[in-house]
């Protein structure tokens, strides 16, 4: 976090309680923060395991209602 600061981002961890899945939680919390922009890391799987696992990536797409910056 310190990085960030000299960076000028004002950043703060949060404990979060998890949901129905690890996209459900990041968007509730983005939400009940009222954030303006939710940035992640995009990552694929093989579609059989995203079948059985599930992905955060197709998650966020699929159910978020704040703009997303996705790098891959």
């Amino acid at each position: 976090m310190q990085y960030l600061e000299r960076q000028g981002v004002h950043a703060e961890s949060i404990d979060m309680e998890e949901k129905d899945s690890v996209a459900d939680t990041l968007l509730a919390i983005a939400e009940s923060n009222e954030c303006n922009l939710l940035v992640s890391g995009a990552y694929g799987h093989s579609r059989l395991r995203e079948v059985f696992v599930g992905g955060v990536t197709r998650g966020l797409m699929r159910h978020s209602t704040v703009p997303l910056l996705l790098s891959h």
